[in-house]
């Protein structure tokens, strides 16, 4: 594919101590804390097929939505196209504006490949290995992928919030869901479980469903939520419902949000057990075979002494009108490592579910490795292992400038960025690096699975990636 060439930016040598993230190697309650679901594994839930039945347009929605087998083709050419017809587009002069770094926020990609839009998440940054004091964002930033261009939204934007869910509903535009905020510094944080969306075109921010509205899931953050097209509305699985920033919730229940009629329901699904109850899983749709996907996730361990990241793969399968859970992968020779806030996105082209970043529990903490599943042979493969081990810490928040064997084609290792996929591929911005937060934009291609960075970083890299020649630890 082609991108337009990014306007010069300059990489301005940036001196930030190692993120919380990274410290958690050797101090674990040193990072910040993330919270789980409510639970709600109790009652009987509504059947999909019912749920189905009673939404109108279900047939078109499934038709004209993002069909992964007879749109594949076309879909593939929204992000070229977008950029091949810049020359006859008149662009607004450049501006300089650009979002700065972030983490825990919230993206969406429009089909044709034309927007990327962000939204929340906070501007707080670690200093010497604490944890960072978060904020609570509500700009709304635009990327004109035509134009190569950020512009800050004027409209009236939702709460501001971090760690809610986002995904690209067509007709409609971005639509965000649930997502925490907190007044002051410290105490207990207030959860959402709102319905908003987002129109670029038109710049303007709508109230789908208000928070607490009658049947809805409880509010919670770091939920998994897809866009189904062929049931004509929004899948939402598990998540946090603790409002403690110390103590955790993990959940496994799954929720339909009906788009046509703006209400929610709890689907009741069967199979052999299902995924235990987690929070910080990726998940994607698969139109093909009309299924949610969750992938990994951490439970309430996280950040304890014992904690496991998950490594397993699930399939909720709404092929038959119902809701059944499928283990996938279980013969998989090759599998990533365990993990949460990963990015899992579906190239439909490819017929293939594409892997990429996280934070793993082991010796490096934040990853840029990218994998790739194929679900007609139940396989992972590992395109690239990202950066290496390469030496130990010297100490406390104190490490040598080779820590790891850097690949100069990834961007910097980091979780908790935003994800937006499209058509073709997939963006990436910002999130929790080992030395902070960044500010950058890539794009990876799901044909060739390369990356091309499109706003270049100023923060959040490590030295040598920036190209240090000087540099006396990992970040300076």
């Amino acid at each position: 594919m082609s991108l337009p060439t990014p306007a010069p930016a300059s990489r301005a040598l940036w001196c930030a101590l190692l993120a919380a993230l990274l410290a958690a190697v050797l101090l674990p309650g040193c990072l910040s804390a993330r919270g789980g679901d409510d639970d709600n594994a109790g009652g009987g839930g509504a059947d999909v097929s019912g749920a189905v039945d009673g939404m109108a347009g279900v047939d078109a929605a499934a038709d004209d939505a993002m069909d992964d087998d007879a749109g594949a083709s076309d879909d593939a050419t929204a992000m070229d196209a977008a950029a091949d017809d810049a020359d006859d587009k008149v662009c607004p002069p450049q501006t300089g504006q650009r979002p700065s770094r972030r983490s825990e926020h919230v993206a969406a990609s429009d089909p044709d490949g034309d927007f990327v839009v962000l939204f929340g998440g906070s501007l707080g940054v670690p200093v010497n290995c604490s944890s960072p004091t978060p904020t609570f964002e509500s700009e709304t930033w635009v990327y004109d992928v035509g134009c190569d261009r950020w512009t800050l939204s004027a409209a009236q934007a939702p709460a501001g919030r971090t760690r809610a869910n986002a995904v690209w509903v067509p007709g409609t535009g971005m639509v965000v869901f649930g997502g925490r905020s907190r007044a002051g510094t410290s105490g207990p944080y207030t959860l959402h479980n709102d319905v908003n969306a987002y129109d670029p075109v038109a710049d303007t921010w709508q109230t789908l469903s208000p928070d607490n509205a009658a049947g809805a899931p409880a509010p919670r953050f770091n939920a998994t939520m897809v866009y189904a097209p062929a049931i004509g509305g929004l899948l939402v699985f598990g998540g946090n419902t603790s409002t403690s920033g110390l103590n955790y919730t993990a959940n496994n229940d799954v929720w339909l949000y009906n788009l046509s009629a703006g209400t929610w329901a709890q689907v009741s699904a069967g199979g052999p057990g299902g995924p235990k109850p987690r929070f910080f899983a990726a998940g994607a749709w698969d139109n093909t075979r009309t299924s949610m996907i969750i992938y990994a996730g951490a439970d309430e361990s996280l950040f304890s002494q014992t904690a496991k990241y998950m490594t397993d793969l699930w399939q909720l399968d709404l092929s038959t009108g119902g809701a059944q859970w499928k283990e996938l992968a279980t013969g998989s020779t090759e599998r990533p490592d365990g993990r949460f806030w990963g990015s899992l996105s579906r190239d439909a082209a490819n017929d293939r579910y594409v892997l990429f970043a996280g934070h793993d529990d082991g010796v490096l903490g934040n990853r840029n490795d990218l994998w790739t599943f194929d679900p007609k042979t139940d396989a992972w493969t590992a395109h690239n292992h990202g950066d290496s081990f390469n030496k130990p810490a010297n100490g406390f928040c104190d490490f040598p400038p080779d820590f790891t064997i850097m690949d100069p084609a990834l961007p910097e290792r980091r979780n908790g960025g935003a994800e937006a996929p499209g058509p073709d591929g997939v963006w990436l911005h910002g999130g929790k690096t080992d030395c902070g937060v960044i500010d950058d934009l890539w794009f990876l291609s799901f044909d060739e699975l390369a990356f091309t960075e499109v706003t270049t970083a100023t923060v959040g890299e490590a030295c040598i990636r920036k190209g240090g020649l000087n540099c006396t630890d990992y970040c300076f």
